[in-house]
């Protein structure tokens, strides 16, 4: 329907004269209430009041969309200029801005709480009820397809009502229902005859003083609402038409009242304020993402202990959602949200608390190490949706503001430093993508961008174990194969949120999540950090040092593997590097394998913990019966030199050590398992250098080459090498040789960090549609 078309009605007030009197007929407003199929009358006195009753509840919810949108422009605003680096005086006006925008939300929300009232677990909030307006004589702003009104203001105006009930006359029923009692359907034949019958019915019922127009075009107006709404999308598996008051609630809050036609954008409308909010009508299901605790992210401190913390990063999420019914409508009107979860689904609601400023999220947050029990969040009934159906378990990624592109991009630099070509020690897919990664890494420099990088997701297979040993407002542990982890409300989705959410590690994720932890670590200067289980983390190294992405693909398909069982595969990839004379050569073609892992890829040592270095170092610096004469490893120039390929890759870990107490870290370590060598530190240290300079000289005047390695490496004298070795942390920098100029450059924290962020404005399709249905 549109204003081109014909009137549905014509409202007139008419004289009846005869030689006795004049009677006067009034005229009435007709209205198409969903749930029920029925036809509402009221006279058009009466009409105007409750007209008003529905405007200035679709006011109040249009003030909230507006108010959200500038919100978030005034962010994306703020974002933009951000990356401008050069004209960082711009951003306090920005940032009033923004204060000014939070002012106008929080008012607009307050207001529509107001009249909306709190929400109860157990029946959610005080229903409404959704209204087709057959005739629109008024024109105003809401109301033009749909209109909603508080079910108690509705019930003030009942006994002027004359209602009419679609479905009571004779034929098939106008809802066709599977066996579940779904709403699979509309008959349109069905709903089109009774509409012709009730015509009659009409007639009979209504006052002989109220005249119902002739013209009024029920079958027009309500065939075309149910051939919209009995289109295919219902026909999915899971997607049916819904008229229960949870879906009615929502399609109120997703502003359906200012919809221009019945069913925009073909079943979905865009939502303002979001990166992405899409509304499927007939459902009252919104499908949206959106970025918490706002698309700026917020930089997180984990406190090492009373005193002292650590930065460990800007982190976002980016949550994938399915609201419906009142628990997911509260999610769009209440100021804070809140975790909670309904039959092992993990679920995103509101949370009437005060919502978090931008000011105080510029902030950052502190993580607490403590191991106290984690509070698990709301487990929602069914009766707090309303009778809606209840959406999938919320999906998305956890990202981290990482400072370079990939570590990989950075590989033939290194190598070049060590005076190797890069395309003869890298295999050709390595390169080719180190190719890439590069021109996009050198792209991002000229623009002083970075990027939120997923590094979890938000989507579990498998069942929900939120209370299961959750300990922590952050923690990850390893169980049944794979990495998963809990994060509280107040860390993910801003200060007063509520609840606990779990994800998980998946394969695609793997090498991210090793990035983010080992960079994270470094942050802290390699102390203790409880935010990873120390099985988790043990389980995490022994798997960088064995197959990486394609052992973790193993252990998570098979959804089986606890740390012992990783524990003894590794135990197990050790016994069979370590040197037996019965299978002496078994043993060197195994190390030399390793070493050719490394010298391929060596960016891949800079995943690993001090412990897996150490480990790395352990077994390639294994001296066997079979290894001397191994023609395997003697490299491969005219002249012989034994450990050339091991000794390579020994230089490229003691290369990728950034601090000091890394340093001491890695050597304290250089066991079978990455355990801490028993006795004195500095003693340990003295005896690892000695150690290590005697597996280097193997061979090494007859190796002209690896000699001038060394030498570009900085390595001839270890005590030279740490003190040039940093004292703390420079964050906000991808790591570098320690031998290279880069790394000298980088003596201090990145001050441009929360700068670096690429920041996605809201796409200008949605921008369109939005203003289409103002």
């Amino acid at each position: 329907m549109s204003e081109s078309d014909t009137p549905v009605a014509e409202h007139q007030t008419k004289k009846i004269e005869s030689n006795v009197k004049i009677v006067i007929v009034k005229s009435c407003q007709c209205y198409f209430r969903i749930e029920k199929l029925q036809l509402i009358f009221i006279d058009e006195a009466d009409a105007s009041v409750f007209e008003d009753a529905m405007s200035k509840l679709s006011n109040l919810v249009n003030t909230h969309h507006i108010a959200k949108k500038k919100y978030s422009n005034a962010i994306e605003k703020y974002g933009v200029q951000l990356k401008d680096t050069a004209n960082k005086d711009r951003l306090p006006e920005l940032e009033k801005e923004i204060s000014k925008a939070e002012g106008e939300l929080q008012t607009a929300t307050k207001n529509l709480q107001q009249e909306l009232g709190e929400f109860r677990e157990e029946s959610g909030y005080k229903p409404i009820i959704e209204l087709i307006p057959i005739e629109d004589v008024k024109k105003k702003a809401f109301g033009r397809f749909y209109s909603y009104i508080k079910e108690e203001d509705y019930k003030k105006f009942e006994e002027k009502f004359t209602v009419i009930s679609v479905d009571d006359f004779s034929g098939d029923k106008i809802f066709t229902k599977d066996k579940d009692n779904n709403i699979i359907g509309i008959d349109i034949k069905s709903l089109s005859e009774k509409l012709k019958a009730a015509r009659v019915k009409i007639k009979q019922m209504m006052d002989r003083t109220m005249i119902v127009s002739a013209n009024i075009k029920y079958e027009d107006t309500l065939t075309e609402w149910a051939s919209v709404w009995n289109g295919k999308d219902y026909k999915k598996i899971g997607e049916y038409i819904d008229v229960s008051a949870g879906a009615q609630f929502m399609r109120l809050t997703a502003n359906a009242s200012t919809f221009n036609s019945w069913n925009p954008d073909t079943g979905q409308a865009q939502i303002k304020g979001e990166a992405q909010a899409e509304l499927t009508v007939f459902s009252g299901k919104v499908t949206s993402t959106i970025y918490v605790p706002d698309r700026t992210g917020w930089p997180l401190k984990f406190m090492i202990n009373d005193k002292d913390e650590a930065n460990i990063g800007v982190l976002r999420a980016k949550i994938d959602g399915e609201l419906t019914g009142y628990v997911g409508a509260s999610a769009k009107v209440e100021a804070n949200l809140q975790f909670v979860t309904h039959n092992n689904k993990q679920l995103l609601m509101g949370n009437r608390t005060k919502s978090s400023t931008f000011a105080e999220r510029k902030e950052g947050v502190k993580v607490k190490g403590n191991k106290g029990k984690a509070k698990k969040g709301l487990e929602v009934k069914a009766e707090a949706f309303g009778g809606a159906k209840v959406g999938a378990s919320l999906g998305g990624t956890l990202q981290w503001l990482k400072p370079f592109t990939s570590l990989v991009a950075e590989i033939p630099a290194m190598l070049r430093k060590l005076g190797l070509d890069p395309e003869l020690m890298l295999d050709s897919a390595t390169m080719a993508k180190s190719i890439q990664l590069r021109q996009e890494n050198d792209k991002k420099k000229d623009d002083h961008l970075g990027t939120f990088q997923n590094f979890g997701s938000l989507k579990v297979g498998g069942e929900v174990q939120l209370g299961a040993g959750a300990s922590g407002e952050f923690r990850v542990r390893f169980v049944k194969g794979r990495f998963r982890f809990h994060i509280h409300g107040s860390l993910c989705l801003g200060p007063g949120a509520k609840g606990l959410v779990e994800g998980e590690i998946n394969p695609e994720l793997f090498m991210e999540f090793a990035v983010w932890v080992i960079y994270q670590l470094y942050g802290m200067d390699y102390k203790h950090w409880v935010i990873i289980e120390e099985e988790a983390f043990k389980a995490l190294g022994y798997i960088l040092l064995m197959d990486q992405e394609k052992k973790y693909q193993e252990y998570y398909d098979k959804a089986k593997a606890e740390f012992n069982n990783v524990l003894d595969d590794f135990t197990d990839f050790i016994k069979s590097t370590l040197a037996e004379i019965m299978t002496a050569r078994d043993q060197s073609a195994k190390r030399n394998k390793f070493a050719s892992e490394i010298n391929s890829n060596p960016g891949n040592v800079y995943l690993y913990s001090p412990e897996a270095k150490g480990s790395a170092l352990y077994i390639l610096t294994l001296d066997g019966a079979y290894d001397r004469i191994d023609i395997n490893n003697q490299g491969d120039g005219f002249i012989p030199d034994t450990n050339h390929e091991r000794k390579k890759a020994v230089l490229f870990i003691l290369s990728s050590i950034q601090t000091k107490r890394e340093w001491k870290k890695v050597l304290t370590r250089i066991t079978a398992m990455g355990t801490v060598y028993p006795g004195n530190e500095d003693a340990i240290v003295k005896m690892a250098q000695k150690n290590i300079r005697i597996f280097l000289q193997t061979g090494i005047d007859s190796d002209d080459e690896l000699d001038d390695i060394i030498d570009k490496l900085e390595l001839r004298d270890f005590d030279e090498l740490v003190s040039r070795l940093k004292e703390k942390p420079t964050y906000g920098y991808s790591f570098s040789p320690n031998c290279s100029k880069q790394y000298k450059l980088h003596c201090d924290d990145n001050p441009f960090y929360n700068s670096l962020c690429h920041f996605v404005p809201v796409e200008p399709q949605y921008q369109q549609k939005w203003e289409s249905n103002d």
